[in-house]
């Protein structure tokens, strides 16, 4: 049995949800496991929105809280994946294909390309026994486009864009602070020129110089 993370993209909001129903329907009858999903829709701005989340039978905000699914569609609601994203708004009404994406250099960007502006895509953890279960799905609801990768591959994708975030945000902040430093130390000069001015001033009147 092989965990992917599957994206299947809508152009029909309604039919987004009826795959985040019906991959269930299809666990149900043990025809696969799903273990977490989400739906999420791209707006015309590139921004994404998350519409439900769903994991161990429970539905809500909270419920990816500290699963790969929930840190993945995060990066994907972050300033990363809006310009992923709103770069394939081009797309729409174009012949969109898996291969559009798999063009991309990193996982995060196949997955953003998959999910261009204008259409509603179910995100899922699955255990596959074979792919046709989901592959048929998709198809019977006209899903746009279908990307399956394997869940140990996001994994790293995530941890590798999670770094690469966290030691800019690091940089950017060395940056300021010193940028900080240096205004100050701008200003404590030329408050002690200040002072050094009304010092002598101040001599020059006592002395009658």
């Amino acid at each position: 049995m092989d965990t992917n993370i599957l994206v299947l993209s809508f152009t029909e909001q309604s039919k987004a949800f009826q795959a985040f129903s019906e991959l269930r329907e299809r666990a149900a009858d043990q025809k696969l496991v799903v273990i977490n999903e989400a739906v999420v829709e791209r707006d015309t701005a590139g921004n994404l929105t998350v519409h439900d989340n769903w994991a161990n039978g429970s539905s809500g905000e909270q419920v990816l809280n500290g699963t790969l699914l929930g840190s993945l569609v995060g990066l994907l609601l972050g300033p990363l994946g809006v310009l992923l994203g709103a770069s394939m708004g081009a797309l729409v009404g174009s012949s969109l294909s898996v291969e559009d994406a798999a063009i991309r250099k990193s996982l995060l960007a196949q997955i953003a390309s998959v999910i261009p502006v204008g259409t509603t895509a179910v995100i899922a953890t699955v255990q596959e026994y074979v792919p046709q279960v989901v592959d048929d799905l998709a198809a019977s609801l006209g899903a746009s486009l279908v990307l399956r990768r394997p869940i140990e591959a996001v994994e790293r994708e995530v941890l590798v864009q999670q770094k690469a975030q966290a030691a800019a945000a690091a940089e950017a902040e060395r940056v300021l602070v010193q940028q900080h430093s240096t205004e100050w130390h701008e200003r404590i000069s030329e408050w002690q020129k200040q002072v050094s001015t009304s010092l002598h001033n101040l001599k020059n009147r006592i002395t009658g110089g």
